[in-house]
């Protein structure tokens, strides 16, 4: 073979043979230029080769598609055109047809001049002398990419719908699908999701070398992924939706992606050579993104490589958003089955609650019909749950008659007006009882407000009404009992003070008259005698006192509680050297003045009794306790041990004998019984030595005033 000055192959020496040997020159020359017209308009890459395969002609297609020369292209020269992956299995069906003669066919890859890689069809067939030989083999080239291409890719989005499909868990399906783009697709493969913070989380890596897996993840951590700043990679894809194609990334271009030294060596060390992410976006949303790359081998992405990507990205993200549709409905169908659990056990709670309630409740509809009844209503109403349902009150209560109106009328008002009506009403039942009742209606609304019915709750105070009429006879007889011993206590001591005025008015008559005989023995026995009688007349009126205390009332009136303790102390008269302390700001009280009066009057007079007769001391305290006054009567005087505490406030309790302190022991107890009959209580403080404050607490505001 020569070589034109245009390149193409056209030295035809060894052709002759092939058209065969017999005929003119004139003729072989014609049918050597039809077949080099022929090879040379085809689109295929032709040639051809002797019968122990050594290639000796390639048509002007091959060196167009290839670049290379003849010179490059001699002997096995044009082997270094083709994918040596695929190398392998075309030499060995080209061995075999030669062997056998059979037709040779396969498929593989050859460089293109700009070093894109493209698949071909290769076909040869012998040709044979009339004795059988072999004599030539013609062969062709076909392209098929674009074929092989369309094929594959419906094959892979074919195979992956079917993995994306096998679960519908969202993170093995995020797992599925970076196993199936690795290395189908790239060496190494990742999906970044967005969480409902708007942050987003790397979710899965594959890698075709399983040790490097962990710097993806790493790298991850280290640079996380921006929504609003990032200019490139998943961020930037995420937030504009659109795809980003590095088709060559150089030491440059990782220094750009890199945002510190440390994210630097990671980039460096995953040694990406060419990417391409795509977002996850289904119905308009965008879910996350998907990030390929080629690292140790010797692909890179193009834009021809997008549409795949972008077809399985969209298939991935439904597939996703399947999944976490399902997952959020499995948990939508457990909340549900939670919940309906719940409100059996709720319900189970309720009709036990009902049916031990002491009281008959019952519900009914808008057309006030039974829908719920239980099992006290049961018993009150002297028939079955079963024959209340459905039917109205007047039909259910038809043979007790006398209080069903009102019980229908309030029911009707209930649902009407939506206001809860109470009702005491009396029926009588078939035996001839007469029952009373006590109802409450109150209208059922549901969580918009509407009134779907009304529930009722029904007691039967037949006994607390007999009660109540017993009450009143006993207090109606207790106040006559009161008023006679009002009367009889007025009487008797009014009859008992008669007589001892009389003894101590004779004892000074008879010591007035007797005066210069009288020794003084005889004078000091006259001065207990007035004493004894003296004592007979404050007991008498002490228990006057403590019989009317808490009992009898007194209209409330105004009363300023300063200048009643200076009353008070006007009275009882100490003795000239006492000291009375009154605290600033007494209030000003309306309320009953005798029963405070007497409280003071009792705990001053104690105190005047008690305080150190050197220095007699006694202070006035007063301070507000929510809806109370708190007042103290403090002294100076030798205090009362813990144990006494409260053996002082019984009736006729004294800790000094009456002959040293003169008492009747019941001014404690009269102050008790009132303050405790007003609703406050009265209490000590005190230790031996360290004096006694007697503290008591008054309503700031009468009952009456209703406040």
């Amino acid at each position: 073979m020569s070589r034109q000055s245009d390149g193409d192959l056209t030295a035809y020496e060894n052709l002759p043979s092939l058209f065969g040997s017999t005929g003119s020159e004139q003729r072989v020359d014609t049918e050597r230029e039809q077949f080099r017209l022929l090879a040379e308009a085809l689109p295929q890459i032709v040639w051809t080769s002797r019968p122990d395969g050594i290639q000796d002609y390639l048509n002007r297609r091959w060196y167009e598609f290839t670049g290379l020369s003849y010179e490059q292209s001699r002997g096995e020269g044009w082997k270094q055109s083709f994918h040596p992956e695929d190398l392998p299995e075309a030499e060995k069906r080209w061995r075999h047809s030669l062997t056998t003669g059979e037709p040779f066919e396969v498929e593989y890859r050859c460089r293109r001049l700009d070093g894109v890689w493209r698949w071909f069809l290769g076909r040869a067939i012998p040709v044979h002398e009339s004795q059988g030989r072999i004599v030539r083999w013609f062969g062709t080239c076909t392209d098929i990419d674009d074929q092989k291409r369309t094929s594959d890719v419906h094959s892979f989005l074919a195979e992956a719908s079917s993995l994306l499909a096998l679960t519908l868990d969202p993170e093995e399906t995020v797992r599925n699908f970076t196993r199936l783009a690795v290395p189908r697709l790239a060496d190494w493969c990742a999906v970044d999701l967005v969480r409902p913070d708007e942050t987003v989380e790397r979710v899965s890596v594959s890698h075709c070398d399983p040790a490097r897996e962990t710097l993806a993840w790493e790298l991850a951590r280290h640079e996380p992924v921006d929504l609003h700043t990032d200019a490139h990679g998943p961020g930037y894809v995420i937030r504009t939706g659109q795809s980003e194609l590095l088709e060559v990334i150089s030491e440059s271009t990782l220094e750009t992606l890199a945002r510190d030294a440390e994210g630097l060596r990671l980039w460096r060390e995953l040694a990406p050579r060419s990417s391409l992410v795509a977002p996850l976006v289904v119905h308009g949303r965008t879910l996350g993104a998907i990030t390929l790359a080629q690292a140790g081998s010797t692909r890179s992405f193009s834009a021809a490589d997008l549409p795949l990507v972008e077809e399985l990205a969209r298939r991935a993200a439904l597939a996703l958003d399947n999944a976490r549709l399902y997952r959020e409905s499995q948990n939508a169908v457990s909340r549900a089955q939670h919940e309906r659990h719940l409100a059996e056990q709720a319900r189970a709670m309720l009709d036990t609650l009902l049916d031990a309630a002491p009281a008959g409740i019952a519900l009914f509809d808008r057309t006030l019909c039974f829908v719920r009844v239980n099992r006290t209503l049961e018993t009150i109403n002297r028939m079955p749950a079963e024959d209340h349902l459905g039917h109205t009150m007047p039909e259910v209560l038809a043979t007790q008659s006398p209080g069903v109106d009102i019980v229908v009328k309030s029911l009707r008002r209930a649902l009407e007006t939506g206001e809860t009506q109470t009702v005491e009403s009396t029926t009588r039942l078939p035996n001839g009882e007469e029952r009373a009742w006590l109802a409450r209606y109150a209208p059922v609304r549901s969580a918009e407000g509407a009134t779907l019915g009304v529930a009722t709750v029904v007691l039967d105070i037949t006994e607390r009404k007999r009660a109540e009429a017993e009450r009143e006879r006993l207090i109606a007889a207790l106040e006559r009992s009161n008023q006679d011993l009002d009367q009889f206590a007025y009487v008797a001591s009014h009859d008992l003070k008669a007589p001892l005025r009389g003894i101590a008015n004779l004892s000074q008559w008879i010591e007035d008259d007797l005066q210069d005989v009288m020794t003084e023995e005889t004078r000091e026995q006259m001065r207990l005698l007035r004493g004894r009688v003296q004592r007979m007349e404050a007991l008498i009126n002490g228990i006057l006192d403590y019989s009317r205390a808490g009992r009898m009332r007194s209209r409330p009136e105004r009363v300023d509680v300063g200048r009643l303790l200076t009353e008070c102390v006007e009275l009882l008269a100490p003795p000239p050297e006492t000291v009375v302390e009154v605290e600033p700001g007494m209030p000003v009280l309306r309320t009953e003045r005798v029963p405070l009066q007497q409280v003071f009057l009792n705990l001053l007079g104690n105190a005047f009794k008690h305080a150190r007769s050197s220095d007699m001391r006694v202070k006035v305290g007063v301070r507000a306790v929510d809806t109370f006054w708190e007042f103290s009567v403090s002294d100076n005087g030798p205090g009362i041990a813990p144990e006494y505490h409260e053996r002082i406030w019984g009736i006729f309790q004294t800790l000094r004998a009456r002959d040293e302190l003169e008492s009747t022991g019941i001014g404690l107890s009269v102050v008790k019984k009132s303050v405790e009959a007003r609703g406050g209580r009265a209490w000590l403080e005190s230790s031996p030595g360290q004096g006694a404050t007697f503290r008591f607490t008054w309503l700031k505001h009468a009952p009456e005033e209703g406040r």
